[in-house]
């Protein structure tokens, strides 16, 4: 399997909850979700996104709760080149962060970040040419200054397109890329039917994403643990038996709500890979881990199959959730 982040993650979680007719958006996609597909890259093998408004709005989930950007205390030189960057900018991420996409055409490929905030960008721009002109490389695109930074053998670039829109990515290229497609050129990822068809039943959530090309490289976990080896090899074969997979996930007041479709290869019914899903959930609830509330949740689940996709529907308080952190 192509090891784009979040596959284990939503396989993990703890299912239950509501149900969501299969096909159909869980919401309608939002309009930075539509801007963005606008930019990123076409055929891309997995595009994902984060909305960490939605996520500050949780106490249980707030991304800067517990390791924000605080500088009380802190008397290092990065604290204070920090705090002369806030103040200069008026940027400050914890606030005026919003949305952050990904997208990749391959495993091996750059990814394509498009990431929206609140930004001043003459502001951000001035910054940067007055504190950063030795250690940035400048160049100008379609109008833009694009800049990149290196450091021993990684590198990072990024343009900001407006007071709304930053895109970056490893490669100068796929950021010249993004800024012709930002200019109307290109292929875009709206573009490809197959990956859209899945980006707008998933792309109304507060954090989602669509991974395809999912269904030959599957590798069989294996962690020592004889207790796991029937959910590991159930894992295994969903892996295999899968050619695209997506999932969104919505914050709520009392906890986190979520849908995932898995899509089967040709030739591959979708009961056998939701009963394999069942058999994942039992050995869940069969570990040792598995204490009362973790157990309520599990008795929950909703595993359904139709036609080529199994839909599995689930929802964890924020109890359960606060414990996991």
């Amino acid at each position: 399997m192509k090891r784009f982040p979040f596959f284990g993650l939503f396989l993990g979680l703890f299912f239950v909850g509501c149900e969501v007719q299969l096909d159909e958006p869980v919401a309608e996609m939002t309009l930075q979700t539509r801007s963005a597909v606008e930019v990123l890259p076409a055929d891309a093998q997995f595009v994902g996104m984060v909305d960490l408004q939605a996520f500050r709005n949780s106490e249980t989930l707030d991304p800067f709760s517990e390791h924000g950007l605080s500088l009380e205390g802190d008397d290092s030189e990065m604290a204070a080149r920090l705090q002369d960057f806030l103040n200069a900018t008026g940027f400050d991420p914890e606030e005026d962060l919003r949305e952050v996409y990904v997208a990749a055409p391959s495993e091996d490929a750059a990814p394509s970040l498009v990431v929206y905030a609140n930004f001043d960008r003459a502001r951000l721009l001035g910054y940067v040419e007055d504190n950063f002109s030795g250690e940035f490389e400048k160049t100008s695109y379609k109008s833009f200054p694009a800049y990149l930074a290196r450091e021993a053998d990684e590198q990072f670039a990024f343009a900001i397109a407006n007071d709304n829109m930053m895109v970056a990515s490893p490669e100068m290229a796929e950021v010249h890329a993004m800024l012709d497609r930002l200019a109307g050129t290109g292929r875009a990822l709206d573009d490809d039917a197959e990956v859209m068809r899945l980006v707008k039943q998933v792309g109304g959530g507060n954090a989602w994403f669509v991974a395809r090309g999912i269904d030959t490289q599957f590798d069989e976990a294996r962690h020592g643990h004889k207790e796991h080896e029937a959910m590991e090899r159930d894992m295994a074969q969903i892996g295999r038996a899968l050619q695209d997979m997506a999932a969104t996930l919505t914050v709520e007041q009392t906890g986190l709500r979520g849908n995932m479709w898995m899509v089967t290869r040709p030739g591959v019914a979708a009961s056998d890979v939701a009963d394999l899903m069942k058999g994942v959930v039992a050995a869940m609830k069969a570990g040792e881990g598995a204490n009362k509330q973790m157990m309520e949740t599990l008795d929950g689940v909703r595993i359904r199959p139709a036609d080529d996709r199994v839909q599995v529907s689930f929802f964890v308080e924020n109890e359960m959730l606060a414990s996991m952190r």
